[in-house]
């Protein structure tokens, strides 16, 4: 009889997105085992289109007494829950699994060392420079959430295979640039470089000037590129108005293709499959990039990669400024309590042009 996994992931886009390296370490482990996703929108879609063999259960924040019934239900029929939200809502729903004999296991957040490490910023303010450690990763989150999953198969007597065999975050999305689809098919031609100006909070959003300058290092160092270069901008609907204000301030020889809030999350990370590299900031889109196979060159602002969210591949790269007020905050929500936005106006923009033009072929 095959294994059945329960999995509670529901935020944030990022988080799901790292979330799926426990898909690939289970099924290195148990090949043919069910997994019933609990999650939300529009994270399911992403999830569903990249695994179409997995079951998805919608749980909102306000899930309604029928609902948190259909989910309990649904996970009792489980062999094994892994609970990798951790939050009041799935603690509870936890605690009435275990209730009913079944083997359930919680993901590690490290709340209290990321507010430790907020405290600390806060009180070094700009004094100090950032400890060096902080721009390394101790451990990366989609690791922690392995090791939950590790827990519970060890549980149902299974071994995981992780290991020996390293998980990591997957989307297999199939390509959605197509003849038939008039919004990217200009990408059937030449090279690409996706451009995400956005996150899920606005302090997390590198200034539009930071991202103006990268660019227009990056197209100088193309100048004498004949193939040429183009620029997918991708994201929400809020951030087309970002987008607008950086194209209008661009100079930019090659081809432009603004597609800010036109897209589904599938068909975000479609069109990111299709480029050669993603510049972003700390963002969902730049976690799906990774999980699509494409290298990211990621901007970090108000927190820090000892969180253990920068960018895994070897050939992603991360930037930030060693200012000793970062990190400001947990998730990057706080505004700049000076005002300036020195941890995105501390980064080297030459720098981060100069590994793009390598990245996407410009440069030997």
């Amino acid at each position: 009889m095959s294994l059945t996994v329960g999995i509670i992931r529901t935020s944030s886009i990022g988080d799901v997105v790292l979330a799926t390296a426990c898909l690939e370490s289970l099924f290195a482990a148990a090949p043919d085992a069910c997994v019933v996703w609990v999650g939300r929108q529009p994270t399911l879609s992403l999830l569903k289109a990249a695994w179409p063999s997995i079951t998805t259960l919608q749980l909102s924040s306000g899930a309604t007494r029928q609902q948190f019934k259909q989910v309990n239900d649904a996970l009792a029929g489980c062999d094994l829950i892994v609970d990798l939200q951790n939050s009041f809502l799935t603690r509870r729903l936890a605690a009435r699994l275990r209730g009913l004999g079944k083997t359930v296991v919680t993901a590690k957040k490290l709340k209290l060392f990321r507010l430790a490490l907020v405290v600390k910023a806060f009180l070094r303010g700009r004094l100090l420079q950032l400890p060096s450690s902080m721009r390394l990763v101790p451990k990366y989150q989609y690791q922690m959430m392995i090791d939950a999953l590790r827990e519970g198969l060890k549980a149902c007597g299974i071994k995981s295979l992780e290991e020996t065999v390293g998980g990591r975050p997957r989307l297999p999305v199939p390509s959605a640039v197509t003849d038939d689809n008039l919004l990217w098919r200009d990408m059937r031609f030449g090279r690409w470089l996706a451009v995400a100006p956005g996150a899920s909070h606005q302090p997390k959003r590198a200034p539009t000037d930071v991202f103006r300058d990268i660019l227009t290092h990056l197209s100088e160092l193309l100048a004498g590129d004949r193939t040429g270069l183009g620029l997918v901008f991708i994201g929400s609907s809020e951030d087309r108005l970002a987008v607008n204000q950086l194209t209008d301030s661009l100079s930019w020889d090659g081809p432009l293709l603004n597609l800010a809030g036109k897209l589904t999350l599938e068909q975000s990370a479609s069109v990111i499959a299709a480029t050669k590299a993603l510049l972003s900031n700390d963002s969902g889109l730049a976690h799906i990039s990774e999980a699509v196979g494409v290298p990211a060159a990621v901007l970090f602002g108000p927190t820090v990669e000892a969180f253990g969210f920068p960018p895994w591949r070897l050939e992603s790269r991360v930037y930030s400024a060693q200012i000793g007020c970062r990190p400001c905050s947990r998730h990057g929500k706080k505004a700049c309590r000076y005002g300036d936005n020195l941890c995105f106006h501390g980064i080297d923009v030459r720098h981060v042009a100069k590994d793009l033009a390598k990245i996407v072929g410009g440069l030997p």
